[in-house]
């Protein structure tokens, strides 16, 4: 129960806290939509953005589709073959929800034998770098690399429990009635208090809009229920292939807290408190990651969560810089 809930608070921690200086994205090609059959009853969502060479496999993180990267992943198929995998119970898959991590892993190789494709690369954000140790664990023989875009920690460390259990940051500022008034409308809210901005088909896929197109709320998935107890620690020393590991830095507070100034001032020494532990624990998690010589640590100064939505150009001339270097 303390494993899923400190899962589930720093998920829903980090969809808050992400903010930095928003950077707009050049128009994105758009993507083909494709059906895969995974298991008896299953089939994955895959977002296909073309290109050639070496595959670069996006997935999305707790709570998001392959959309998440709709503005970013097409940067990509200028050099190489694109494709975004959504989970089970988001987007267009099945919403069959499983009991560990395996079948998540076990649907990204079923995509890959469907798609032919042999050694890829995975680029993933937030929860899914569970999904990304694993497979780097279990199928070190297709893995030629790892992204992992602020997604590489260990969860299931208990301090991280303790920490948000004491040191929960403030919310955001509440949705007024015309924030949740549209699509628009809800992005240029998430624009406005976090520094990005979600792809509209994101948006789309992950709330649901009534017929006068307000937002009712977030869309249902029973995986997404389950995600907590999905978690698995990562066996950094079990991965064989290069891994790239993005990180915001957690200051200044006024970055990773957009709404910090509008706080009052209990809310303000609340915030003040979360940075502190939240900052020193990711800390320790980055030194951890890039104590292994093949996993390299990029730090993102001044950015949050959803840095290469914010600054995409920074995060995908890191990600190049490492792709250049695979063999």
């Amino acid at each position: 129960m303390v494993l899923r809930s400190a899962v589930c608070l720093a998920v829903a921690a980090l969809l808050s806290a992400c903010g930095g200086p928003m950077r707009r994205s050049p128009a994105p090609a758009a993507a083909r939509i494709i059906q895969v059959p995974t298991a008896p009853g299953v089939s994955i969502e895959v977002l296909d953005w073309g290109g050639s060479g070496r595959a670069l496999v996006f997935l999305g993180g707790g709570g998001h589709t392959a959309r998440e990267f709709e503005e970013f992943a097409p940067r990509f198929a200028g050099r190489y073959r694109v494709i975004g995998i959504s989970r089970r119970g988001s987007g267009g898959s099945s919403d069959a929800p499983p009991d560990s991590l395996d079948p998540l892993v076990d649907d990204i190789v079923a995509v890959l034998d469907a798609m032919k494709l042999d050694s890829v690369v995975l680029v993933g954000h937030s929860f899914a770098g569970f999904e990304m140790a694993l497979f780097g664990e279990k199928h070190g023989d297709r893995c030629a690399g790892l992204v992992y875009l602020d997604s590489a920690y260990d969860y299931t460390d208990p301090e991280i429990a303790t920490i948000f259990e004491t040191s929960y940051p403030p919310p955001p500022p509440d949705m007024t009635a015309a924030d949740s008034a549209s699509v628009a409308a809800v992005r240029a809210y998430a624009e406005r208090t976090n520094g990005f901005r979600l792809p509209e088909s994101e948006v789309r896929a992950t709330r649901r809009f009534g017929p006068d197109g307000r937002l009712i709320g977030q869309a249902p998935s029973q995986t997404q229920r389950r995600m907590g107890s999905l978690a698995r620690a990562p066996r950094w020393d079990a991965i064989q292939c290069p891994s790239l590991g993005l990180y915001p830095v957690v200051a200044p507070l006024e970055t990773w807290l957009p709404w910090y100034p509008q706080l009052d001032a209990e809310g303000r020494a609340q915030g003040e408190k979360y940075v502190r532990a939240y900052g020193a624990w990711t800390a320790a998690q980055r030194a951890k990651f890039g104590q292994l010589p093949r996993n390299r640590v990029v730090e993102f100064p001044g950015t949050g969560h959803y840095f290469f939505l914010s600054n995409p150009e920074e995060a995908s001339r890191a990600i190049f810089a490492f792709l250049a270097e695979l063999r």
